[in-house]
C-alpha cells in the first residue's frame, strides 16, 4: 500500500518529468503523480486543490528555471497561499545550476527541505522518501532497490562468447610495425 497519496513535479523538461515519474512508479510507495511544467501552473493546481478543499500533495519536486514562473518566484507565491490546516508539504528544490548562489538562496528558504541536482537518483529519492515517511518505508525501499539492481545486472551480464576468448583466436600476431 502506497505510503504518500500524491507528489506533485513542477518542471518544464518532459525527460526529466519522465524520469521521475518512473522512478516514482518503479517506488510502489506513491499513490498518484501530477506534473505542472512552470511554477504558475503549480500554483494554480494547488489553489484548485484548496478551493475543493481537496488533499495537498505531501512532496513537491520543484525545479529552479522554468518559463513564466521560475522555482524561486514559486517559492515566494507559495509562502503566501492560505495552508490552514493542510499538511506542510515538503518541497525539495531541483535543478541543474551550478551556482551556489541558487543553492544557498534555495537552503535558505524555510519552505524548501533540500536542494539536489537533477535527475534524482534512486538512492536519492529512497533516502528522500524514508526522511518523509519514516523507516519502515525506507527499509522496503531500499529492498526494491537492491532487488531491482539485482535484476539489472542478472540481465545485463554479458555471457562470454567462446569464438571471442583468446584459446580460439590462436598465436598473437605482430605488427610489422611494431618491430
Amino acid at each position: 500500500m502506497p505510503h504518500i497519496n500524491k507528489i506533485l513535479l513542477v518542471d518544464d523538461d518532459e525527460v526529466t518529468n519522465l524520469l521521475h515519474k518512473r522512478l516514482i512508479r518503479r517506488s510502489g510507495q506513491v499513490k498518484e503523480v501530477a506534473v505542472a511544467t512552470d511554477g504558475l501552473e503549480a500554483l494554480d493546481y494547488l489553489r484548485s486543490r484548496i478551493a475543493a478543499k481537496a488533499p495537498l500533495p505531501e512532496l513537491i519536486f520543484l525545479d529552479i528555471n522554468m518559463p513564466r514562473m521560475g522555482g524561486f518566484e514559486f517559492l515566494e507565491k507559495y509562502a503566501e497561499l492560505d495552508l490552514d490546516g493542510e499538511i506542510q508539504q515538503v518541497i525539495v528544490m531541483l535543478s541543474t545550476s551550478l551556482l551556489s548562489a541558487d543553492h544557498m538562496r534555495a537552503e535558505a528558504d524555510p519552505n524548501v527541505k533540500c536542494f539536489i541536482d537533477k535527475p534524482i537518483s534512486p538512492t536519492e529519492f529512497v533516502e528522500i522518501l524514508s526522511e518523509f515517511a519514516g523507516d519502515e518505508l525506507e527499509q522496503k525501499l531500499q529492498a526494491r532497490l537492491t532487488a531491482q539492481r539485482s535484476s539489472r545486472k542478472l540481465i545485463s551480464e554479458p555471457h562470454p562468447d567462446p569464438a571471442s576468448s583468446p584459446a580460439s583466436q590462436g598465436p598473437p600476431t605482430t605488427s610489422p610495425h611494431a618491430l
